[in-house]
């Protein structure tokens, strides 16, 4: 497959993921009805035999964000190429609001391995996280 490799085109990995990810949220709960904050905590490994260029997506709910007004629900941290068994260790805050109820909100978060630049995805590997809200 010569022809492919004109444009650019890389193997897909094979096996378990590209990379190791792991997730923990501090504290472990956010209060209801309040503007305040909490960290979480993402560490992503490169477990392929090769260097990556990688980014991370972080996705949680409407009445969840970013920032003090949580206007933003989806987050994408570029990191660049990750050599193998290099580690990268991220911290983002996911903001409450008044909008905020009580009750568990899911939160999902892709490390996506690409080609080429940030538009092409190769693989992914993703977690589901649950916060609880009180």
């Amino acid at each position: 497959m010569a022809f492919f490799d004109l444009f650019g085109k890389k193997q897909v990995f094979s096996g378990p993921g590209p990379y190791a990810l792991s997730c923990e949220i501090h504290p472990m709960r956010l209060p209801a009805h309040r503007n305040e904050f909490l960290d979480l905590e993402i560490t992503v490994t490169n477990i392929a035999g090769q260097e990556l260029l990688t980014s991370v997506v972080v996705v949680v709910p409407k009445t969840l964000g970013f920032e003090q007004t949580a206007l933003n629900n989806e987050r994408e941290i570029r990191l660049g190429m990750l050599q193998p068994r290099e580690t990268r260790d991220l911290k983002v805050r996911v903001w409450g609001t008044q909008r905020t109820e009580a009750g568990t909100y899911p939160i999902k978060v892709f490390a996506l391995s690409h080609y080429r630049d940030y538009g092409h995805v190769l693989n992914q590997v993703r977690r589901a996280l649950e916060l609880r809200v009180v």
